[in-house]
């Protein structure tokens, strides 16, 4: 359990606490880590409202309360085929949402490989059908991509409103992906089967208004038409 900001003496905290509650010299003895600093890190992460103490006699029991606080509230981190769940939320998007995405060409084909292709047409289908607008920048490099794909899955991508920047450089070209909304945000690594989701509206909001305005300046340049290309290419 990897948690964004924190090191791998505090994730083994959260681990353990995660599992059990324990006591402060319970801890030290598991992760071999003095009981001092076991100690400071837990008030650490106590201050951080990860974790809380409970007083039972002499004793004080650490008890994990991230969990629910974050999954509910902030974020949450999703890996292996769970990820799949963090890019189903856009599928709950209202109708006509802007989504502004940041997609490395690696990611496009990662998504490939590590989404189950049933729930890539779904999510074709949903959008067409809500009339959600994807803007997007990539790199030429994710258009070989379709080159591969079956022709059913070729024309599960065309109809959905969007607009697309190209670029033939070498900026772009890694498995990482952003995709933003004003009140969600989905950062994730297809390739390694990591995604976080983001709904702190103060975060979300920011990063919606920095895209926007790096798609406004882009505004000037030619936008790819990616479901003309699609429609060519399945004649071809």
């Amino acid at each position: 359990m990897n948690m964004i900001g924190l090191d791998k003496i505090d994730n083994a905290i959260l681990k353990l606490l995660s599992e059990e509650s324990l006591h402060s010299s319970e801890i030290s003895r598991r992760i071999k880590v003095l009981r001092t600093t076991v100690q400071y890190r837990l008030n650490r992460l106590s201050g951080l409202g990860l974790v809380k103490k409970t007083i039972y006699g002499r004793k004080s029991i650490w008890k994990m309360i991230y969990k629910n606080k974050h999954n509910k509230n902030y974020y949450r981190i999703y890996k292996g085929n769970d990820i799949v769940q963090a890019y189903r939320q856009l599928l709950n998007l209202p109708q006509n949402t802007l989504i502004l995405v940041v997609q490395g060409s690696e990611a496009a084909k990662s998504e490939l490989d590590n989404l189950p292709l049933l729930f890539i047409k779904e999510a074709h289908s949903v959008f067409k059908k809500k009339k959600i607008i994807m803007r997007g920048i990539s790199n030429k490099k994710s258009l070989e991509l379709f080159d591969k794909l079956e022709k059913d899955m070729i024309e599960s991508h065309i109809g959905r409103p969007q607009g697309l920047k190209i670029f033939s450089n070498d900026k772009f070209l890694t498995a990482g992906e952003i995709m933003s909304t004003e009140k969600l945000l989905l950062f994730a690594n297809p390739k390694l089967q990591t995604a976080v989701i983001i709904k702190d509206r103060e975060m979300t909001q920011v990063i919606h208004d920095i895209l926007r305005l790096i798609f406004e300046l882009l505004d000037n340049d030619k936008t790819f038409d990616l479901n003309n290309y699609l429609k060519i290419k399945i004649t071809q």
